[in-house]
């Protein structure tokens, strides 16, 4: 620490994962690597346990392909490793008999303080709170997402959609992958959510805002949102991945 009062951004990251309270498997899987400066979560599908394979493979094959590639251009290559992932869960897919159809949600975000990469395939969700209020930063791949972009659904319409789980992408389960990416400037005090829709479904984003507003350490805002899921009947497993952005200044 200089006189003049240098400072150095952090940025603290915790997560969480849970069965909930009717699956009987935990079929989502996380990470975070300081080293990579990246977080994810990945949300599996298909029969007995090939939705857990599906996460994992998803998972490690992007961090496998980070640590081998020079991130020189941060964007691709989140990208490329996701494209790669997608790639390798479809082989399994095909080649394994008990893995036939599975696949996964990916939700991934890339730091490079205070510049964050978020990147997307399927419905597990990235948000940025700042000053009190939520914001999606991930573009939801599912049928009453593309609907209401097409149609312009009403809230209402797509609350009592029928069809509310069928995504339109997802890593394993076609060989054209579409990835979503967005780029944010990170202020001091941000939270970065990334989730599978867990918590999404049963907590409404004004409950998950109310959580994250509260000054209290990630541990206690982590397995809060755990809670809340819960006391919503916690029909899916629920993970939770929070990334707190700070700045502070010592004078």
């Amino acid at each position: 620490m200089n006189a003049s009062g240098s400072h150095t951004p952090t940025l603290e990251a915790l997560g969480i994962s849970d069965v909930g309270l009717v699956r009987q498997n935990n079929e989502d899987s996380w990470s975070i690597d300081p080293a990579l400066r990246v977080a994810m979560v990945a949300d599996g599908m298909g029969g007995a346990s090939s939705g857990e394979v599906a996460s994992a493979m998803a998972v490690e094959t992007v961090l496998e392909y980070l640590r081998g590639t020079p991130l020189l251009e941060a964007g691709p290559a989140i990208e490329a490793a996701i494209q790669e992932a997608n790639r390798r869960v479809l082989e399994r897919s095909h080649s394994d008999a008990d893995c036939s159809g599975m696949g996964s949600t990916l939700v991934l975000a890339l730091w490079d303080l205070p510049r964050l990469i978020v990147a997307n395939v399927g419905d597990s969700r990235a948000y940025l709170w700042r000053d009190g209020s939520l914001t999606q930063l991930s573009y939801d791949q599912t049928l009453v997402n593309e609907l209401k972009m097409r149609f312009g659904l009403s809230e209402d319409e797509v609350r009592n959609f029928p069809h509310k789980n069928v995504l339109t992408m997802a890593v394993g389960t076609t060989p054209q992958l579409t990835v979503r990416t967005c780029e944010e400037e990170l202020q001091p005090g941000d939270v970065v959510l990334l989730c599978s829709d867990g918590l999404t479904g049963p907590v409404a984003d004004e409950a998950i805002a109310a959580t994250l507003s509260r000054d209290a350490p990630l541990q206690y805002q982590v397995e809060q949102l755990v809670t809340q899921a819960k006391a919503a009947g916690a029909p899916d497993n629920v993970t939770v991945v929070l990334l707190r952005y700070n700045d502070w200044e010592i004078l």
